[in-house]
């Protein structure tokens, strides 16, 4: 049975200003790595087969950070929300 998630990624990070002017939220480091690949590094360990990121903000930089998911084992998929959405 394949596992998939879906990782709200699309956040401005406002509260982590200064940080986050350079880089989107999902990138700011946690020691040396960026949160989301801790999440998406254990999703994998958690044997996952799919991600979904829905990204909004620099989607860009988080696009190019993570790819397709190779490197991880798995499948990452982009859902590009057109315009903020807002809090959940």
């Amino acid at each position: 049975m394949s596992k998939k998630a879906i990782i709200l990624a699309g956040g401005r990070g406002t509260r982590l200003y200064p940080y986050t002017v350079a880089i989107p939220k999902p990138l700011v480091p946690v020691s040396d790595t960026p949160i989301l690949e801790i999440i998406i590094r254990q999703l994998a360990d958690a044997e996952f087969s799919e991600i979904v990121l829905a990204v909004n903000h620099q989607a860009d930089l988080v696009r190019a950070y993570f790819g397709d998911g190779e490197k991880y084992d798995l499948r990452i998929t982009y859902s590009l929300e057109t315009k903020p959405l807002s809090t959940i």
